[in-house]
């Protein structure tokens, strides 16, 4: 993870806690390119936005994309402004995020 400063996306430990009680649970996402790291940090996004997303991707999945990341993004590294194909690939943390949760289910 890119830190410059002790600091992730250019904020300190205090501002990603302010982040955290405007937003509430925020994650990380990294995109790699070579030796080059970049990092965004995304808030969770709510079913608006995922049937939002979802209705624009039927006609267009990159449109889509940058929907979710537009409503998702709390603050991302500099390079992010200016490398679309970066947004797209930040846009893959958010699902590996929801993939990380496990589910059981038991008959009652």
């Amino acid at each position: 993870m890119k830190k410059v400063n002790n600091t992730i996306c250019g904020l300190t430990e205090s501002q990603i806690q302010d982040l955290k009680e405007q937003h509430g649970f925020l994650i990380i996402g990294t995109v790699k390119q070579g030796d080059e790291e970049y990092n965004t940090i995304f808030k969770e996004p709510s079913f608006k936005v995922l049937e939002a997303m979802g209705a624009i991707s039927k006609n267009n999945e990159v449109k889509g994309t940058v929907a979710l990341y537009e409503n998702c993004i709390v603050a991302a590294d500099e390079a992010f402004q200016s490398r679309d194909f970066l947004k797209l690939k930040a846009v893959e943390s958010l699902a590996q995020h929801m993939n990380s949760f496990n589910v059981t289910v038991k008959n009652l």
